[in-house]
């Protein structure tokens, strides 16, 4: 078994040339793979077992640990100057190589501390400030990249450095040595004096100062001395931080201390803002401790800072910090710190906020004296500035600290004149955000005078809020400003300014429907229909669906006495809603109102308005489509308010209004009443009881009859053949529907006389409405039924007009070319209208010649003894008018109307007393029946020759004329001879 010295030995062998090795490999896996994880591990590693301590074996490798001690400390030096700066892409990467350079100089520190600790006495001193040196640099990388474990380490390693030089000090040498390694510890302690503080350590840092104070009985050098300052003035300004104010203030003292053992000509460029900046932190502590007399000692340490360094612009803040922790706040030494400020501070984005930030603080004081600064902030630097941007920022803070407090009385024209200012001081509008925030803020100051009633005073505010500095704000804004002018206006009742401010408006401002609305309230009290109806249209047109701007303009006009423009309202809404409502809205109740409107407007200058008839038609057909579609289902809540109270009155005022201005009426209108009126009545019969039916059924009776009438007047007028033809159905329709409810109320005999009657002579007037209906449609086939509708009940005074229309009949029946069977009962009819008007008490002689004449004349082509039969009662009237009494026979059958032009058209006028025939019909029917004689004599007919010249001669013997109308008559006969 082997000595154990001999192993031992053999094991520091082992790991010495392990060491070697590693370290000889270092620099080339550090060069081509410096992100290489496995090498952070190795070093850590190695490090771990390092340094080595004194041995026979290791002290013969001392050249090589301190060649690549030397070496890797290079390299390390030489990455740390080539490494890039981090980006984002590389940022991990860069880490890791910061983290394996750190490592480097820790491995190279400690093999050069390794191979130190195997040199020989007499080059301890100078390996001692060599390692010292690198250690120092080594502790400073690891604390800076936060690796304290290996500061400690090397820093643990660097005492026994600091513990050689302090035993050389007890020697005489020379002076600059002297003084070098002097220093040379004290940085030691302040490094351990970083490292404790970084670790949290203060009282180790304490110690560390102490040691350091000690050593620097003697001053240090310039740079020494900024270097300690600095780190004192970082420690410091940690604390302070932390709100650590009391050891704050004791750091950052030291700091003031330190550097100020120097005078500032033979320190650095950089010590002067390091000084200011311990003076800064300094009055930040004081200002923040809780020592009675820390803002007196602030305020001494902040005037010599106005000594030393003037108006700097972070004097003048702490100047500014401490007047707002001053017991009394001097807002006009504020305002003159801030001028000296905005005078002398160069302008950024940073500093231009910190203004604006004290700008508010002064706010909190004195909103005057902030309006003051903003004001000289703008017109001092920022209109020289060019600065869009900022302009913007600083203007809004001047209007919002302008609207936030309470100004004096000039304080509208204050914010005028900043406008006129800022106008005239920039190349455009605001932006449109600007805009906006700015008239935001003044919006607040027009909703507090018009709130209050101060009209005048919020119209005031609504111009400037149109300032043209805010001709960006877009459209909708600057409607919206106007529109509240608008309203300013009409409270103060300056109709005109009122118009005048519609007139600037945009285009698009006008047409919206709120500003249209505001402008009718404006008309209605101008008594401008023109410009109402325009104003209403316009609202109509935008409104969609929502009527509610309809529905004010409604109340507007009802308020304003212009019933015209309510009912125009009324309309508007109705239409917009397809004569429907909203929610909450009863719809009968609004077409009532609407109704009832229109009726006090339907007579202007003792005439008829067509124009207020359209409307109202309009009203009630709206009306009728929406009860009939309420008995639907499932039906609108609007629709089911019609209740049978409702369909009562609709249905009674569209009749009485029927009856009251039926000759007035155009057809058409009347025609529209009726029909809505019908259709009330028929969904009333739907829900009353059948014995309150009576007067729903008189009134339904005579709607059907005017309706009939105004159709047959439509049909007549109509010059399309269609429409006419439409006409004509409609007259039929209501014809039918009136002849079924006269059968129906006539049966039930419960009218009086008159009544009776009235209705009986409307039914014949309605038949013949119908018949002409039937001849215009052609159907052939109802005649006869109409016919017999005509004697249905008995009214022997009505038909003249019959008689007419029956003729009329007849000469189309035969234009048409209608089978002869239409013709002969035709003739029929107009037999029994000759016997029924004969057998009346007030005969008209002449009418009923004249009948006879054509009755006589219209049957020749069809049936002689028709023709025969004419002369027969011809002789029998004449006779009875002569006091000779005979009888007619009465014929059932129904004819057609002669040809207008008969053979004499003045018999008519011939025969003026009622007591006698005509003498000129008894001479032109004697005369054409000799010659229907005549006619057969040419054909060799011996029978109806003598038939027609026996009638001839008959007829003619009433004639007052002598005889001389028979006697040429039978001479005639004389010279008609028949052979054999």
């Amino acid at each position: 078994m082997a000595p154990a010295n001999m192993t031992g030995r053999t094991e520091r062998e082992k790991k010495l040339k392990a060491l070697l090795t590693f370290a000889s490999s270092v620099a080339r896996r550090t060069e081509s793979s410096p992100h290489d994880a496995t090498l952070i591990d190795d070093l850590q590693t190695h490090i771990k077992g390092l340094p080595l301590p004194f041995s026979p074996t290791v002290a013969a490798k001392y050249d090589d640990l301190d060649r690549r001690g030397t070496e890797l400390w290079n390299l390390s030096t030489r990455l740390r100057r080539e490494d890039q700066p981090p980006t984002d892409k590389n940022k991990d990467g860069t880490a890791r190589l910061t983290r394996v350079l750190t490592l480097l100089r820790v491995f190279a520190f400690l093999l050069l501390d390794t191979a130190a600790n195997q040199a020989k006495k007499s080059r301890q001193r100078m390996s001692a400030v060599r390692v010292m040196k690198i250690a120092l640099k080594a502790a400073r990388v690891c604390v800076e990249n936060n690796e304290l474990g290996y500061a400690t380490k090397v820093l643990e390693r660097a005492a026994e450095y600091d513990d050689t030089l302090a035993a050389q000090e007890t020697r005489e040498e020379e002076e600059e040595e002297a003084i070098m390694e002097a220093h040379l510890r004290t940085e030691y302690f302040a490094m351990r004096m970083t490292l404790a503080w970084r670790q949290n350590r203060v009282d180790t840092a304490e110690h560390m100062f102490a040691k350091c104070k000690h050593l620097n009985n003697c001053a240090l050098d310039p740079s020494a001395a900024e270097k300690l300052a600095d780190l004192l003035y970082e420690i410091g300004k940690s604390l302070l931080e932390k709100r650590n104010h009391e050891n704050a203030v004791l750091w950052l003292q030291r700091a003031y201390d330190v550097i100020g053992e120097h005078e500032p000509s033979i320190l650095s460029s950089d010590a002067s803002e390091l000084r200011l900046g311990i003076m800064h932190g300094i009055v930040q502590a004081y200002m923040h401790s809780e020592d009675i007399n820390a803002f007196e000692k602030a305020s001494d340490m902040v005037r010599l800072m106005e000594n030393d360094y003037g108006d700097k612009f972070v004097v003048s803040l702490l100047k500014l910090e401490l007047l707002s922790t001053s017991a009394s706040f001097d807002s006009s030494k504020y305002y003159a710190v801030l001028l000296t400020i905005i005078r002398t501070v160069v302008l950024n984005e940073t500093n231009f906020k910190t203004i604006m930030h004290h700008v508010h603080r002064l706010k909190d004081h004195s909103g005057v004296t902030a309006c003051k600064v903003v004001e000289d902030l703008l017109d001092i630097r920022l209109f020289r500035e060019d600065n869009d941007c900022w302009i913007e920022k600083a203007f809004i803070a001047r209007v919002w600290i302008g609207t936030t407090i309470t100004l004096a009385d000039n304080g509208f024209e204050s914010l005028r004149e900043i406008c006129d200012l800022t106008q005239r001081n920039t190349r455009a509008p605001l932006s449109a955000p600007a805009a906006h925030a700015a008239q935001t803020l003044l919006w607040k100051m027009v909703e507090a005078a018009h709130n209050q009633e101060n009209f005048a005073e919020a119209e005031a505010w609504c111009s400037l809020c149109l300032h043209p500095l805010f001709d960006n704000a877009g459209t909708l804004n600057k409607s919206k400003i106007a529109r509240r002018s608008i309203m300013c206006a009409l409270s103060r009742q300056d109709y005109p300014a009122a118009r005048e401010i519609f007139s600037r408006m945009s285009d698009t401002g006008k047409s919206e429907p709120v500003t249209r609305y505001l402008m009718y309230k404006t008309a209605l009290q101008c008594d401008d229909d023109e410009f109402s109806a325009e104003c209403l249209d316009a609202i109509c047109r935008t409104s969609s669906k929502d009527a509610t701007l309809l529905y004010a303009c409604v109340m507007e006009a009802q308020s304003a006495g212009n019933r015209r423009q309510a009912i125009d309202a009324l309309k508007k809404v109705l239409e917009r809603y397809d004569y429907s409502a909203p929610a909450g809205v009863h719809l009968p109740a609004l077409l009532r109102c609407t109704v009832r409107l229109l009726v006090t407007q339907l007579v202007k200058d003792r005439e008829l308005s067509d124009n207020t008839v359209e409307e109202l038609c309009r009203m009630f057909d709206g009306a009728c489509s929406q009860a009939k579609a309420s008995r639907r289902r499932p039906s609108t809540p609007a629709q089911q308010q019609f209740t049978s109270a409702e369909f009562e009155w609709f249905s009674k005022n569209a009749y009485n209004i029927s009856l009251k201005y039926c000759t007035e009426l155009q057809p058409q209108h009347l025609n529209k009443l009726v029909e809505c009126c019908i259709e009330f009545i028929k969904l009333l019969e739907e829900q009353v009881q059948p014995d309150d039916h009576t007067d729903l059924f008189l009134r339904a009776m005579f709607c059907h009859f005017l309706a009939a009438c105004s159709s047959i007047t439509l049909a007549r007028a109509e010059d399309n053949i269609e429409s006419c033809l439409q006409h004509y159905l409609h007259v039929r329709e209501h014809s039918r529907e009136f002849r079924r409810k006269t059968a129906d109320c006539l049966q039930r005999n419960s009218l009086g006389n008159s009544a009776r009657g009235d209705i009986i002579s409307k039914h014949l007037q309605v038949v013949k409405l119908e018949i002409e209906s039937v001849l215009k449609l052609e159907k052939w086939d109802e005649l006869d039924d109409l016919f017999k509708e005509c004697w249905k009940y008995k009214e022997p005074d009505r038909y003249e007009t019959l008689a007419d229309l029956v003729l009329v009949v007849q000469a189309h029946v035969a234009k048409a070319g209608v089978d002869e069977r239409y013709q002969r009962n035709i003739l029929g009819v107009i037999q029994k209208i000759i016997n029924q008007a004969w057998r009346s008490s007030n005969k008209d002689m002449a009418k009923l010649s004249r009948w006879l004449r054509c009755l006589f004349q219209l049957a020749l082509t069809i049936d002689e003894d028709i023709s025969l039969k004419c002369l027969e009662h011809a002789s029998q009237f004449a006779a009875a008018r002569h006091g000779v009494s005979d009888t007619i026979s009465a014929h059932e059958h129904v004819p057609d109307t002669p040809p207008p032009t008969s053979p004499l058209k003045s018999a008519d006028m011939e025969g003026k007393d009622s007591n006698h025939y005509p003498p000129t019909e008894l001479e032109w029917l004697a005369s054409t029946s000799f010659n229907q004689a005549v006619e057969y004599y040419l054909q060799e007919n011996e029978e109806k020759c003598n038939t027609w010249a026996d009638h001839a001669l008959n007829v003619a013997q009433w004639a007052d004329d002598g005889g001389r109308l028979r006697n040429a008559l039978l001479e005639r006969r004389k010279a008609l001879v028949w052979s054999g």
